[in-house]
């Protein structure tokens, strides 16, 4: 008997993972057992691109690829008649020499199109697996042989994915394409690096998104406003000023931009302080804020459609899960918000994905000072309080996070505090920026958030400067190896007396013994031609001691 040629690259290429996968293990034991029962050897025809093989009352039709099989018995799936024959012809091919080694290219399932199976998925499952992905809590992938397992445990479900995409297996027994199936494949395709996140992301946009027309119109008002008012000079401009600020808050409320609504009722905060001639009031605060609404309603205007969502930002956070993540509190920060809100926000470093995270407890300043005092929060079932923990590891299990990588305080995640450990022991060294150059490329973004201009900085050397006695500014030149400069300043305010306290004994300190240079935590940003860092934490013990 002479086996069709594809039907033979078939069963040479078919291991035992991949009967496996077209059924499963205990059809495949069965099959064995039937086998080896075999007395005479089954009737056997080839014709056309299959063979025809009886046993006992089943007559199957093995053809290539083997999942599209015949068997004349009741079951549905894939059954033990059709693996014993399978196996039987196995043994037919393997009589004069050994089959060649199964192939793991899997070419059909890297040519499966992504964006179908971000469309199945869906925008909000989508996101959870991006989320898990960016977390590190990424599915475990097996590739052996002639199948791909997939564990997905936080759905949970088992896919074993095989060539063609139809023929696989989900523990769920669906049939057909299943989320299981579409989320392992996904995984698989992303860990291969077969297709880009943001690719995905636009495939599957996000439902109720604004409306384009609205966003363009809405932008150009506020744009057209905002020149007016610069137009006709601070000095001049009416105090109905700030209550036309506060409508075109409301039109971007109404079109959806949440992003854009914070920046202009900010800047109304400006103007009201402005007209109420609040000693509070400073120009640089004023036109910061005034220049950063602008330029955030010209990228919204003319931004495409994935960006225009990402500028737009969220109303309400949306946490996904992130299953367990590794981390450490590296510092804090003590915030007075413009937008009526104050607190404390806590920065994590994630060790095993080497990525920051944020926590923030804010309230409304305008309830008052409560009973529970800031930065006192105890979350997550700890021992302690956030403050408390802070330069400590923490093992932090079911984490939630957003899309800004801000962690939610939900009972649901439970962290169980690993004890005090020297920031140089837990941050690797590669994560702290040497060349100042990487970070005005990837870390100071006008729009971006602030989780995205966060850095670890280890100057080469420090500048201190003469206190601006005029702009009442504290300032520090920072200079990489190759004499690139990134500023340090802070404006001397009463929120920010004890920031400027630390770095006046640290100017002391680099006086005295100037090669000894700390190591800057701190969040990026451009003004004018020059690179600047808001210090929240300076390290002047980083390395591990011995």
């Amino acid at each position: 008997m002479t086996i069709p040629e594809p039907l033979a690259a078939a069963l040479a290429a078919a291991g035992e993972d991949y009967l496996v996968g077209l059924c499963n293990k205990g059809t495949v034991n069965r099959a064995k057992k039937d086998l080896a029962a075999l007395s005479t050897p089954p009737e056997a025809h080839a014709g056309g691109d299959e063979v025809e093989i009886r046993l006992g009352d089943a007559v199957c039709c093995i053809r290539a690829p083997l999942g599209e099989s015949r068997c004349s018995c009741p079951s549905s799936g894939i059954c033990r008649h059709r693996i014993t024959a399978i196996l039987w012809l196995q043994q037919q091919t393997g009589e004069n020499e050994p089959p060649p080694p199964p192939t793991l290219s899997f070419e059909g399932l890297r040519a499966y199109s992504p964006e179908k199976l971000a469309r199945k998925l869906g925008p909000k499952r989508l996101a959870e697996l991006l989320t898990r992905r960016d977390a590190g809590a990424w599915p475990v992938i097996t590739a052996g042989g002639s199948t791909i397992t997939v564990e997905l445990p936080w759905m949970p479900a088992t896919v074993r994915l095989l060539e063609p995409l139809e023929h696989s297996s989900c523990s769920c027994h669906s049939q057909g394409l299943c989320l299981h199936k579409a989320a392992a494949l996904l995984a698989w395709q992303l860990e291969q690096g077969l297709t880009d996140p943001a690719a995905l992301r636009a495939a599957c946009p996000p439902e109720n998104g604004p409306d384009p027309e609205t966003v363009r119109r809405v932008c150009r008002e506020v744009r057209t406003a905002l020149t007016g008012q610069l137009v006709t000079g601070l000095s001049r401009l009416p105090p109905e000023t700030a209550e036309t600020v506060e409508r075109l808050a409301a039109l971007a409320h109404t079109a959806g931009l949440p992003s854009l609504e914070r920046a202009l009722r900010a800047l109304h905060e400006e103007y009201a302080a402005c007209f109420a001639r609040s000693a509070a009031f400073r120009d640089e605060a004023y036109l910061s804020r005034f220049s950063q609404a602008f330029r955030l309603a010209g990228a919204l205007e003319t931004a495409e459609e994935e960006s225009r969502r990402t500028l737009a930002g969220s109303f309400r956070d949306e946490y996904l899960p992130a299953g367990r993540l590794e981390l450490y509190l590296l510092a804090l920060r003590e915030v007075s918000g413009q937008s009526g809100y104050g607190g404390v926000v806590y920065y994590f470093w994630e060790r095993a994905a080497h990525r920051f995270y944020t926590y923030a407890d804010l309230r409304p300043t305008f309830y008052g000072p409560g009973a529970r005092r800031r930065g006192d929060v105890a979350i997550w079932g700890m021992p302690c309080t956030l403050r408390q923990a802070c330069g400590s590891a923490l093992d932090l299990t079911d984490a939630r996070i957003n899309a800004a990588g801000g962690l939610s305080s939900t009972e649901r995640c439970t962290a169980v505090v690993l004890g005090q450990q020297p920031p140089g022991s837990v941050v690797p060294a590669r994560a702290l920026c040497t060349d100042f150059s990487a970070l005005l490329a990837g870390r100071s973004a006008p729009h971006a958030p602030e989780i995205e201009r966060l850095a670890l900085v280890r100057p080469a050397r420090c500048e201190p400067q003469e206190y601006d006695r005029v702009r009442q500014t504290f300032s520090l030149r920072l200079l990489d190896a190759a004499g690139r400069d990134l500023w340090l300043e802070v404006r001397y305010k009463k929120e920010e007396k004890l920031v400027v306290q630390t770095l006046e004994r640290l100017t002391g300190r680099l006086t005295r013994r100037p090669e000894d240079t700390p190591v800057f935590f701190g969040s990026l940003y451009r003004e004018g031609d020059r690179l600047k860092l808001y210090p929240i934490e300076v390290f002047t013990q980083w390395e591990v001691q011995p």
